[in-house]
Formats: structure tokens, sequence, C-alpha cells
């Protein structure tokens, strides 16, 4: 993975303060900032929660060094989950559900990247090393460039097994305990990533590798068609 030396100049604006520009500023662009708070309200409305959100950050790797032009911009709404329902185990599916809704249902992009919106608890763990409050403009976690130790054949090894895993779910009759299997494989290998290292991880790296190559978006399309399936009388 590449690790640039600025950050995206689509989104952001790097202010050297010399001429080498080994000290430099760097502000979000104010048509992107406004861009994103509209987003981010007109998703609030649409998940129509009676408690008032937090803050909206811009975080993951549009907000780091590490951005690729296949990079999404992770937009995070914050919320006190715990005001919202003190059932936590209502109040996690019911955000998480909206949440998919709302970014099937929108295909929004700023300068080419995916706009994604997330609701997040403000209890929550977030292991990203940038974080950027749209709401208040300023860095709450300000990234630091450095180039990570990464082993690639690890990275390679790991999203090739998902990847195949996933290929050979078209010869398999009963595809929803290995869907259920694969799906948890993903997310345990990511969390324990993020975790152990951070965005940097390999764990991590494969995820990416294979969101961006359309695998997690081939699971879920077979998760949905095996579910609409199970409904079905023929």
């Amino acid at each position: 993975m590449r690790v640039h030396k600025i950050l995206s100049n689509k989104i952001w604006d790097t202010i050297c303060d010399d001429h080498s520009c080994d000290d430099f500023s760097v502000e979000l662009k104010e048509d992107v900032r406004k861009a994103l708070i509209k987003i981010a309200h007109e998703f609030i409305t649409f998940l129509d929660v009676k408690v008032p959100f937090k803050d909206i950050t811009l975080t993951g790797s549009m907000a780091n060094y590490n951005y690729t032009d296949q990079s999404d911009i992770d937009l995070h709404i914050i919320y006190d989950f715990d005001a919202v329902n003190d059932d936590q185990d209502l109040v996690k599916p019911l955000m998480n559900s909206k949440r998919r809704i709302w970014n099937a249902d929108h295909d929004i992009q700023i300068y080419g990247h995916d706009v994604e919106v997330y609701p997040q608890n403000i209890r929550e763990p977030h292991h990203s090393t940038g974080v950027f409050s749209v709401l208040k403009n300023k860095w709450e976690i300000t990234p630091k460039r450095s180039d990570p130790v990464i082993d690639e054949d690890l990275v390679l090894k790991k999203s090739k097994d998902i990847m195949t895993r996933i290929d050979d779910l078209a010869d398999i009759e009963n595809k929803v305990d290995a869907l259920k299997k694969i799906k948890n494989k993903i997310m345990k290998m990511r969390k324990s990533g993020l975790e152990r290292k951070g965005e940097f991880s390999e764990e991590n790296l494969a995820f990416k590798m294979l969101r961006n190559t359309g695998y997690i978006k081939k699971l879920n399309d077979v998760i949905s068609s095996e579910y609409d399936s199970s409904l079905n009388i023929t």
C-alpha cells in the first residue's frame, strides 16, 4: 500500500509554510465541507432518531495518507446510543439497518469518491489514526505520516483465501451456513487487525482488497439472493 506525502488534494488544501513544504497545515476544502454537512443532515433526517447527534466526522483512508482512487469518504454521525434507547440489542441493529438502506439507495460521490455514511456510537472504540470534525472544522485526531511495515504476502494470502471461498459458493446447495461463516470470518479478521495494528494491519488491508475488487459486494448480493429465495414458494 502506498503512503502519500500529502492528504488527497481532491478534498484537502495543503498549505505549506515554506518552499519545501516540510512544515504544512491541512484544511478541508470549503465546498467539500458544505457538501458533507448537507449529506449528513439528509441522513440524520432519514434516520429519524429523537436525540441530538454529537458530531459529524470524516475518517478512514481519505483522512489519512493511505488513500487510493477507490477509497470511500467515510462520514460518521456520532450519537450516544444509550440516549436513543436502553436496549442496545435493539438500537445497534436498527442503526445498521438504516445505514445499509441509505447507502444502498444512494450513489453519492465527491470528486469521484463514494460517500459512505455511518451512525457511530460515541462509546464505540474507533481505531482510525485520522479523525476530522466536519462540524467543528478541526482535527480531532491528526494523522501522522509514517511508512508502515506490511507483510504483502500475508495480505494476498488472507484475501485470496476468502475470495476462493466466495467463488466456491456457487457450487454449494445450502449456502446459509457457509455465508454466515464467511461473513463472520471477514468481520472478525478486520476487527482483530484493527485492534492489533490499526489501519495498516494485514487483516484490514485484506478487507480493503476484498472490498475494492468487488468481493464484499458479491458476498452481500449472494446473501440477499439467498434470503429472498428462502421466502419464495415455487
